[in-house]
């Protein structure tokens, strides 16, 4: 199965976390800022790791120890959630939900198995529950059969810190923390999104000042550059660009702007205290500059759009042009791209296969019946029987006559026997 592999300085954040795992190591930590691919990446670890490998995901940190071992037990496949909802789990106990899992963490030891638990936005967790959750990962003695994977953002690590977690701390031996993207892991995290859509070059792409104005938009955070890349290309397929120029990401840039709080802001509370005193000219471009660009970018996508008459052209008559009809087809104002194009023709030839799929399904089908009339079954003559013979009437009786007791009269000579 083919797994999406993490991008630029990901990598070596995959790398250890996998590698942690399949080490057994008892307690690993993942940081990072909002929007780096946190969650992502941990997604990605839990579709790589092996079959003997059972892993949990917990995406509520506010959840108390019970609900977490609900959440735990039901991944794992202990327990199913109508047990908890309905069943005769549904007032389990601490004490009774935590003997579940220390029977199913002793089962895995014949097996050679072991299981992985991973608990996002780590940084809300209370510190109760986080030394709960310390207590857990050592519970299952020496073979160390339970894992545990805190991923928070920056926050996280300061909590961490604090003296009541020293427990905790000491017993991280894996902490990795993901960065944002550079320049060149921009422009790869782009190719790769585009690879992964099914894009190709010859159909889609940015250009370098488009990706420049990408990076310095979204300071390599993958979740603004999705966003910003996004509407981007939304506004590419209205205008049928094959290549996304740095205007059209401005377009997307000022769209997204308002919505997403940038580094750039951070610097402007430093700024102004030094204003009043020194009153001069050089700080106040620095912090309008970006804003300025952005204006003049806006103005000149404004006016190339009012006085360039192809792109008008290839925009406004698509809603305007009339459907086609079966009686005659008009040329439409804007071309198919190369996508439609290739969507048509496979589409063409699907239909064609299909209706030979079905005529040939039909001949074989007819063949073989004729084959199984023909061949197959012998022909023979029906086994019919001689009707039997008619049944003749009952010879009719016919008793003898019976005979007389007085004997006949004797003849004499005189009596003349002539009549």
């Amino acid at each position: 199965m083919a797994m999406e592999t993490p991008w630029g300085s990901h990598a070596a954040a995959f790398d250890d976390l996998l590698s942690g795992i399949r080490r057994r190591e008892s307690l690993s930590v993942l940081s990072g800022d909002i929007g780096t691919g946190k969650t992502t990446l941990c997604r990605t670890v839990l579709q790589n790791l092996d079959r003997k490998t059972f892993s949990a995901f917990v995406p509520d940190p506010f959840a108390t120890r019970e609900d977490l071992l609900k959440v735990v037990l039901v991944d794992f496949g202990v327990v199913s959630a109508e047990d908890l909802a309905t069943g005769r789990l549904r007032g389990a106990s601490r004490t009774e939900l935590s003997y579940l899992l220390y029977e199913f963490l002793g089962t895995l030891s014949p097996l050679q198995a072991f299981a992985v638990m991973f608990i996002d936005e780590a940084q809300n967790l209370s510190l109760p529950l986080l030394e709960e959750i310390r207590i857990l990962s050592d519970s299952d003695g020496r073979e160390r059969m339970l894992q545990v994977v805190l991923v928070g953002q920056l926050e996280l690590r300061d909590k961490l810190r604090l003296p009541e977690m020293r427990q905790v701390a000491h017993r991280v031996s894996l902490h990795c923390r993901l960065e944002p993207l550079d320049r060149d892991g921009v422009d790869g995290y782009l190719a790769h999104r585009l690879h992964v859509a099914g894009g190709t070059p010859d159909r889609v792409r940015f250009s370098r000042d488009a990706i420049d104005a990408v990076y310095d938009a979204s300071h390599g955070v993958p979740r603004l550059i999705n966003r910003l890349c996004d509407r981007a290309l939304h506004h590419g397929h209205q205008r049928r660009l094959a290549v996304i120029d740095r205007p059209t990401v401005a377009l997307a840039i000022a769209e997204t702007e308002p919505l997403v709080p940038t580094r750039a802001d951070e610097p402007a509370p430093v700024v102004e205290p030094k204003e009043p005193s020194a009153p001069t000219t050089p700080p106040e471009p620095s912090e309008p500059s970006t804003e300025e660009w952005f204006a003049k970018i806006d103005a000149t996508v404004k006016k190339a759009a009012e006085t360039d008459p192809v792109e008008i052209g290839a925009v406004h008559p698509l809603p305007i042009a009339p459907p086609p009809t079966r009686r005659g087809r008009k040329g439409t104002a804007v071309p198919m791209t190369h996508m439609e194009m290739l969507q048509h023709v496979w589409l063409r030839r699907l239909k064609i296969v299909v209706l030979l799929l079905v005529i040939l399904g039909g001949a074989g089908l007819g063949l073989s019946i004729a084959v199984n009339i023909l061949v197959a079954q012998p022909v023979t003559s029906p086994n019919v029987e001689s009707p039997a013979p008619p049944v003749m009437p009952t010879p009719l009786y016919i008793p003898d006559p019976p005979e007389d007791s007085l004997p006949a009269p004797a003849l004499t000579d005189t009596e003349d026997t002539t009549p």
